[in-house]
């Protein structure tokens, strides 16, 4: 998609050329994963870099691996992987963790985890897959190199707004904003799911969020034809 014109009829221009029409729009983009952006990630993407713990700590059962990220996301991730992996290590950007205390204290009860204060990952290496990871300590400058089997990316979420910033109101977080009839500040144009600013990102909030749009588009072309008569 390459942009979103407003009015009373919408226009979608996409990146080929193409042009799509409507009366209403729901934008349902969703976020992206957070990337490191380092040398080496998009090669090992699948290969040993994963961003998703639920998804893929099973596939590092007695290995080693890195957790990038101390928040909820990070230590949620670590705890996952501690229970299977062989030893698991946490580079923090900080010089402390800023996930909840539970997580936290559910983190120190594994003895396979080792935490690793006011680093960041600067390359990804390997051959056919993922081996090591060089870490940098943000104070001294002295550089690691970490062995491990795989790197768990969980710094945060992005979400896939770019395209309507400047038509739709974003919060700070570039969110879209939405009222509980998922309307944006521009007449016939809804949001729902993780994209817009609703509280807890989950597959079920976003199924109930995505009826509520359809629903609303609906209302809101049935009323814009029924004042057309």
């Amino acid at each position: 998609m390459k942009a979103i014109e407003s009015g009373t009829i919408k226009k979608i221009i996409m990146e080929d050329g193409r042009e799509f029409s409507a009366k209403s729009l729901i934008i349902a983009t969703g976020k992206s994963y957070r990337k490191l952006n380092v040398p080496g990630e998009d090669k090992f993407m699948g290969h040993g870099v994963a961003y998703c713990s639920t998804c893929d700590a099973p596939f590092f059962s007695g290995r080693k691996v890195i957790v990038v990220g101390g928040g909820n996301s990070g230590i949620e991730a670590a705890i996952d992987l501690a229970k299977v992996a062989e030893n698991v290590v946490v580079v923090q950007f900080l010089d402390r963790l800023t996930a909840d205390k539970i997580l936290i204290e559910k983190l120190n009860e594994f003895k396979n985890v080792r935490i690793m204060y006011e680093r960041e990952v600067t390359s990804i290496k390997g051959r056919n897959s993922m081996e090591s990871a060089t870490v940098r300590n943000r104070k001294t400058g002295a550089m690691d190199e970490i062995q491990a089997d795989g790197l768990f990316v969980e710094i945060g979420l992005i979400p896939n707004s770019a395209i309507v910033k400047g038509l739709v109101r974003l919060n700070s977080e570039g969110e879209i904003m939405v009222d509980c009839s998922c309307r944006t500040n521009v007449p016939g144009i809804f949001a729902a799911g993780d994209v817009t600013d609703v509280p807890f990102k989950q597959i079920i909030v976003a199924g109930g969020e995505g009826a509520k749009a359809a629903l609303s588009a609906c209302n809101y072309v049935l009323q814009m034809d029924t004042a057309a008569v």
